[in-house]
């Protein structure tokens, strides 16, 4: 807490200290470990752990705290005084409203819906690439879900052509999840993208994640980074974006929570004043 020395004119602040950023780097050590190598894990709890002892250090009386010289009194800010008149509410059609929403707006489970038909789009072209190739359907399926299983790091190509239960409700889960919370953001940005959303549902998004994709697959999942047909993952990509998008944008509207409140509170209060 602060303290003000009356007779120095002066104001005692926390110092500036690196430990919180110490700590947030052994937790992002320690997460990165998980999925990479344990050691890593090890690592960043044993940086966690110095920069928390750092960090209480610091808390310690006599210790992190700075004497901070006030402003010349001519120069520091004056007084808020509280004001007792009422702003209007803002609303659609009010003359010189500074704020914009938009009336209607799509429905969170149009986000979800159109997110899982995309995702059973980009799964059926996933699919059509290991019939293509030979590989079988479940060639894909089982390097999606070599994410989680880390058994699959040492299999022959042979046995990823297999079908495995457990690689199937792993992958199922992952990838569902996946295409439903994807859906889910592009419904919330909707509203704030420039025209044509569809371009960008179905076109930027796709490269975005393919370029995440590339940069982060041989950490988040190495057997897929070894087998991956690139040509087929943007296609797979496109396809998602572009069926999600087009079920979004075409999916039915309904008014803009906020505005009917807006509206709403700001016409009572002209039925007040009335």
């Amino acid at each position: 807490m602060s303290e003000v020395n009356e007779e120095s004119e002066s104001i005692g602040m926390p110092a500036p200290t690196a430990w919180p950023m110490v700590s947030a780097a052994g937790v992002a050590l320690a997460a990165v470990g998980i999925a990479t190598n344990p050691f890593i894990s090890v690592a960043g709890v044993m940086v966690l752990m110095v920069a928390i002892g750092g960090w209480l250090r610091e808390l310690t009386p006599g210790r992190g705290e700075i004497e901070e010289t006030w402003v010349p009194v001519d120069q520091r800010a004056r007084e808020v005084v509280a004001s007792s008149r009422r702003v209007a509410q803002p609303r659609a059609g009010l003359p010189g409203n500074r704020s914009h929403f938009p009336e209607r707006v799509h429905t969170y489970a149009s986000g979800v819906v159109g997110g899982l038909l995309g995702g059973g789009v980009m799964a059926g072209t996933a699919m059509l690439y290991g019939v293509v190739s030979g590989r079988g359907i479940w060639y894909p399926i089982n390097m999606l879900a070599g994410i989680v299983l880390t058994r699959f790091d040492d299999v022959s190509k042979l046995e990823l052509e297999r079908f495995s239960v457990t690689a199937f409700i792993i992958a199922s889960l992952l990838h569902l999840t996946a295409s439903a919370l994807v859906g889910l953001f592009f419904e919330i940005v909707l509203p704030t993208l420039p025209k044509s959303p569809v371009f960008w549902g179905g076109v930027v998004a796709p490269l975005m994640w393919t370029g995440v994709v590339y940069a982060s697959i041989g950490i988040l999942n190495p057997l897929m980074s070894e087998h991956i047909v690139w040509s087929w993952f943007i296609a797979s990509q496109f396809a998602y974006g572009l069926t999600m998008g087009i079920y979004v944008v075409n999916a039915k509207k309904v008014p803009a929570s906020h505005i009917e409140g807006a509206s709403t509170a700001d016409g009572r209060d002209h039925e007040s004043q009335s």
